[in-house]
């Protein structure tokens, strides 16, 4: 029978707890309020890189594009979000010491709004970071108002704490490692296309040849994906049967492309080539109408060789858009003497054709004509409905603009539009592959820092002791974490798919697919060795990668280098407005609850 002490310590236990509620329940209700803008800002910044190359070669439109990383990242963020890889990191940080609960709660919506002040600023700045490395940033920088300086280490772990990431070694590592082996294996992935297939005479032929293998490697690769990302999850797998499954995939991936791709892959081509020849037809008759009707009288000039005349081409665009200032930082190798322009062309190297005209005969696509229209009287409703229409079309549609010097990149870039057609829907694939891998590593923590202050504030009493165990993320928190990324990806991810899909250097279907299909690779590789990797930093490398492939001079190295140093600044930032944030919370007068 409970006695009268027992009754009373009851009753003030019930007290102590209402009243630790009653003041900190404003922490989670912030904190779900970042946690929702910290994945409005991921969506910004990190989901454009798997979908930027296929909006850049013109594959996809940002709405398309949006609505598929809805149909990936909310599944894949919430199949792994029972994962314990993704909330390891967490579960060691909760087991640092902190002042109180309170001020962990604290430190945790700290970190919340540090990452996202930094991803806004960087995707307004244009600069592609990862998530990840902002949130462990941010968290270290807290760790380090109450443990000192001396506490940060080289690598991810020392004698001070058992905080697993976060090492200036293990940061140096993550810049360097995953974007170096996705350089390398883009830049040798795509000599080897250009060498086996693209600049074949063949190059029909052999696409239909390449399409089995390339199926059956995507079906292979993704099938790993979904075996070790998604499956692996619930329950264990062993390596035996992670490779009956691969194998198998990739197998039936190869049969039914040869059944069921090639074929369409062999009429697209014809009714291709059938449009190709039709315009010509008709761009032919309409240059002889204007010859005729332009040289009456005249002696008919020597006909100009069609690789000459591309060039000269090329020499006008590069007279066009460049100041004496800017020719250092063109491509060389293309400028043709002007002796080498056959006499028959003096009269029209002296006029001076407009840029966009010249523009027309490069593998540009996405120059936009403007056409003058008559002013017309309008009435305030009709403007309104256009004001909408307008701003939703900027909205789910934007134009992807770009300054000169990468439009002339891009009219200097190699044109393979034979077989471009034939890699749309390969780029497509790889394309889901690595959003899937980012869906089931990155989106999928994106609410663990939310969860983290949930737990705090109900499970008060456990986090006294050292034991605080695995953060426990309910499936459909990831759902949301991932909806609310997509939402942030269709309405402000067109400045990084400006960044990544056209100004680092120029995109085509062939290019996207070398660069998605590494990116995946490389994942994998460092993954694998445990060693850290951001899906954005090697997306990066492999964009550089494919660049040099095609020219060293098609790379934007000052945007390289621009955001090389993001980068740096990610951890530079994010721990010291982490760091000033506690601090001033730490130093700041409080009623402390018992």
């Amino acid at each position: 029978m409970p006695s009268k002490n027992d009754k009373i310590a009851v009753e003030l236990a019930t007290k102590v707890v209402g009243k630790w509620n009653d003041t900190y329940q404003w922490i989670p209700t912030l904190g779900a309020f970042a946690t929702i803008a910290m994945a409005f800002s991921v969506g910004a910044n990190n989901l454009p890189a798997p979908f930027s190359t296929s909006i850049g070669s013109g594959a996809l439109t940002l709405l398309k594009a949006s609505i598929m990383a809805c149909a990936i990242y909310i599944p894949g963020a919430a199949s792994a979000s029972n994962s314990r890889t993704v909330d390891a990191l967490f579960s060691d940080f909760l087991k640092e010491s902190q002042p109180t609960e309170g001020f962990l709660m604290w430190s945790m919506v700290v970190v919340l709004l540090t990452t996202t002040t930094w991803l806004t600023l960087a995707t307004y700045l244009e600069l592609p970071v990862s998530s990840q490395q902002s949130i462990h940033a941010a968290m270290l920088g807290t760790m380090l108002v109450t443990q000192g300086f001396d506490y940060l280490p080289l690598w991810n772990k020392n004698e001070n704490h058992d905080f697993n990431s976060g090492g200036l070694l293990w940061i140096f590592l993550e810049w360097t490692l995953a974007p170096s082996i996705a350089c390398l294996c883009a830049w040798f992935l795509f000599v080897v296309l250009k060498s086996s297939i693209l600049r074949r005479e063949n190059a029909k032929k052999r696409i239909l040849v390449f399409l089995p293998i390339d199926y059956g490697i995507s079906a292979g690769l993704l099938c790993f994906v979904i075996v070790s990302q998604v499956i692996g999850n619930y329950v264990d797998v062993n390596r035996l049967t992670v490779m009956i499954a691969v194998a198998g995939s990739a197998l039936i991936g190869a049969v039914l492309s040869s059944v069921v791709v090639v074929p369409l892959a062999i009429k697209k081509l014809a009714t291709t080539k059938n449009h190709r020849n039709s315009m010509e037809n008709d761009t032919s008759m309409k240059q002889e109408s204007e010859e005729s009707r332009g040289n009456q009288g005249c002696s008919n000039g020597a006909k100009v060789d069609d690789d000459v005349l591309e060039d000269f081409m090329q020499m006008r665009v590069l007279e066009t858009v460049y100041e004496e200032e800017e020719r250092s930082c063109g491509s060389l190798d293309v400028i043709q003497e002007p002796e080498q322009v056959q006499p028959g062309d003096n009269t029209s190297s002296e006029q001076s054709t407009p840029f966009k005209q010249l523009l027309k005969s490069t593998p540009n696509r996405l120059l936009q004509t403007q056409n003058f229209q008559r002013i017309e009287k309008t009435t305030t409703i009709e403007n309104v409905i256009k004001y909408i229409r307008d701003t939703a079309k900027s909205t789910f549609s934007p134009v992807l603009e770009y300054d000169r010097r990468t439009l002339v990149r891009h009219a200097l870039a190699e044109n393979f539009d034979d077989i471009e057609d034939c890699f749309s829907f390969p780029l497509l694939l790889a394309s889901c592959m690595v959003a899937l891998i980012q869906s089931t590593t990155e989106i999928a923590s994106i609410m663990n820092p939310y969860v983290a202050i949930l737990d705090v504030f109900e499970h008060r009493s456990k986090y006294s002791s050292e034991d605080v165990g695995h953060l426990q993320v309910k499936w459909w928190y990831g759902g949301i974490g991932g909806l609310v990324a997509g939402v942030g990806f269709l309405l402000c991810g067109w400045r990084l798919t400006q960044c990544l899909g056209g100004k680092l250097t120029y995109m085509s279907n062939s290019r996207g697919w070398a660069s998605q299909l590494t990116t995946v690779a490389a994942m994998i590789i460092v993954a694998k060795v445990k060693l850290p990797v951001s899906s954005v930093q090697a997306f990066i490398g492999s964009l550089v990668g494919v660049g040099v492939a095609d020219d060293r001079w098609n790379v934007n190295w000052k945007l390289v280098c621009k955001i090389m140093c993001g980068w740096i600044m990610t951890v530079i930032l994010c721990r010291g407005i982490a760091y000033m944030m506690f601090s001033a919370s730490m130093h700041t007068p409080a009623y402390a609850v018992p």
